[in-house]
């Protein structure tokens, strides 16, 4: 089994890619193989709905076969006032039904402020319904990432970590039930 998680932030140390590896590693360590596509390493061109397909980069092709061939996905965003960082965005606008239809995905958000990013989580499990792929309902959201991150990575909320880890188990029984009934 294989999960590939998109980091939509184009920051190198983001919180958002601290928060992934905090969960990939617990996937992980149950065997499952995980892959990061960071835009931080990855620079996708401007989605433009004037080109086929066929037309599209290299980069792009490699982009949407990774995402059909794995079996889960973990959607990753900043918030950026208010909703989905616009990286993510271009990069979903890439993907249709024939590479999302039924696969498991699992949202994850940081936010600057106290409150979290209940708008982006929205935002992602609408556009995982117009994608046809299943999201978990847990989505964990990590306010204040800024101060949240001890300097080895961990998160310091132990509430939060504990959150975070549950999503993620759930995540894995989910992936490991799918692959069973296939």
């Amino acid at each position: 089994m294989k999960v590939v998680a998109i980091i939509g932030s184009t920051k190198k140390n983001s919180t958002t890619r601290k928060a992934v590896e905090n969960m990939t590693k617990i996937i992980e360590d149950e065997g499952i193989e995980t892959e990061m596509i960071h835009f931080a390493e990855v620079s996708l061109p401007l989605f433009d709905a004037n080109l086929t397909k066929e037309e599209h980069p290299p980069i792009v092709h490699s982009f949407t076969k990774k995402i059909a061939e794995a079996d889960g996905v973990i959607l990753a965003s900043p918030e950026y006032h208010g909703s989905v960082s616009g990286v993510l965005k271009n990069a979903l606008d890439y993907l249709g039904a024939r590479e999302m239809k039924g696969k498991l995905v699992t949202i994850l958000t940081t936010a600057g402020s106290e409150l979290g990013a209940t708008n982006t989580i929205n935002t992602l499990h609408q556009i995982c319904r117009n994608l046809h792929a299943w999201a978990l309902p847990q989505s964990p959201t990590i306010p204040a990432a800024y101060d949240a991150f001890a300097p080895d990575g961990t998160l310091q909320d132990k509430k939060l970590e504990e959150r975070l880890k549950t999503v993620a188990s759930t995540f894995i029984t989910e992936l490991k039930n799918k692959s069973k009934h296939h």
